[in-house]
């Protein structure tokens, strides 16, 4: 009796398993997955510790110790992206790169002094007019545009445009 028995339910089983495969899978809601109760008691609590550290921080006088406290905010006219790049140090990218066109142009003139048929002198007039044209694309006005280098003009270009 026992094998009958276990012989059906496996055989019911087995098409209940072949029924679940065929019938299309259908998502339940969000809201059906969601125990609002709890999350909006979980923001309201996050809410009420922001709140505490808050008004603890101003207690003990953490507002008086921030700096520029009691001092006008001075909001920054023009360019926004200038103004933050100068309060925090840092310079614009054509900037850089014509600090790195110094670099190449000096090693160059040095190269020069030395030994004027070396080859390492076109390698780096070659680095300097790459970063030339990248400084020409970027600068924001035409009087920030760089003329190629060659070894004729590398001395005379470096007098007018760093001295």
């Amino acid at each position: 009796m026992l094998n009958r028995e276990r012989e059906e339910r496996r055989r019911h089983g087995h098409q209940g398993e072949q029924e679940a495969a065929e019938r299309p899978i259908i998502p339940l809601p969000k809201e059906t997955l969601e125990d609002r109760d709890v999350i909006l008691h979980a923001q309201l609590e996050q809410h009420r510790l922001a709140n505490e550290a808050y008004e603890e921080f101003v207690k003990n006088g953490g507002l008086e110790k921030l700096p520029g406290f009691g001092k006008p905010i001075e909001v920054p006219t023009g360019d926004i992206l200038a103004s933050i790049m100068k309060q925090a140090r840092v310079q614009p990218p054509f900037m850089m790169l014509r600090t790195e066109i110094r670099k190449n142009m000096e090693l160059a003139m040095e190269l020069l002094k030395q030994d004027p048929g070396s080859p390492e002198i076109d390698a780096a007039l070659d680095d300097a007019n790459k970063q030339i044209t990248e400084l020409n694309y970027q600068a924001p006005s035409l009087s920030l545009h760089r003329r190629k280098l060659t070894r004729e003009n590398l001395q005379e270009q470096y007098e007018r445009w760093y001295r």
